[in-house]
């Protein structure tokens, strides 16, 4: 039987990984460097899913995967496979909305996505919290650079690509951020920290982490750009047109996520290993 599932670069990330986990010499962590887990070697695969399972605490997970930057950093290679493989859930979840608005363009998010992670781990000290979620937040903030690069051609021409139309791309609300930075409401930071806090993975205290700030600054700044935001959003000068199926009550201006989503801790083959802390 034909194989017919799609072959991307996630897929290919995927399809590597297992066949390093597998055979008498899987790629694996030792346990024993990380409190909490087993003290044997752990096949990465096998370590995933420990991550991902919400049981797992948080020290535990940020530990392991601070052994992995480590390896990845030192040698390379399949060190860096093993890393991307652990945090695949995480970088899937982190490109989906860009996969959603232009779905023709889904490998190319990957693979920037990928070439985001490489640079993230040269980047990021070991030694930090929230390591699963910065190296997330860094890929996908690459391949957010294409998508916006993506869209912006497409309103200079007033054209689609060749390929294949966005789906939907006035109604998505990362580009009502993206408007809000053209225009001058908010900073490009701050945009990024109301979408990745808002509407994708990065736990705030994750955010804060990442900006090198603590979490009540990190909250202040983040309250200060989503009132900016509103206002504007009621104002005369927002284009209104240029987001036609905008939601009547955005949730960007302070609420948060709808109530009554998808449950915050799902099963573990759903969840990216990312910490649960406070947002």
């Amino acid at each position: 039987m034909t194989d017919t599932r799609p072959s991307g670069p996630f897929e290919t990330l995927e399809d590597a990984f297992r066949l390093l986990c597998t055979g008498p010499k899987p790629l694996s962590l030792d346990g024993g460097q990380v409190p909490g887990l087993p003290d044997r070697p752990i096949p990465l695969v096998e370590l995933r899913a420990i991550l991902l399972h919400p049981a797992t605490p948080y020290p535990t997970r940020n530990a392991a995967i601070a052994v992995l930057v480590e390896q990845a950093r030192d040698h390379g290679g399949q060190a860096t496979v093993g890393l991307a493989g652990v945090l695949l859930f995480g970088l899937r979840r982190a490109v989906s909305v860009l996969s959603e608005v232009c779905p023709a363009r889904r490998d190319d998010f990957e693979a920037e996505a990928l070439a985001g992670l490489v640079e993230g781990i040269a980047a990021t000290d070991p030694g930090r919290g929230g390591l699963a979620a910065r190296l997330c937040w860094l890929a996908r903030n690459r391949a957010k650079r294409l998508f916006v690069a993506e869209l912006s051609e497409l309103h200079r021409h007033g054209s689609t690509p060749d390929t294949e139309a966005p789906r939907h791309p006035w109604a998505h609300p990362d580009l009502v951020l993206d408007h809000a930075v053209a225009e001058g409401v908010v900073c490009a930071d701050d945009a990024a920290l109301i979408g990745d806090t808002r509407l994708g993975l990065l736990s705030l205290a994750d955010a804060a982490d990442a900006l090198g700030v603590g979490y009540a600054a990190a909250r202040k700044r983040r309250a200060r750009a989503e009132a900016a935001l509103a206002e504007w959003l009621r104002s005369d000068r927002y284009q209104r047109d240029f987001v036609p199926n905008r939601a009547r009550d955005p949730y960007l201006a302070g609420g948060g996520r709808p109530r009554g989503g998808r449950n915050p801790r799902p099963a573990a083959e759903d969840v990216p290993t990312v910490t649960d802390r406070r947002r």
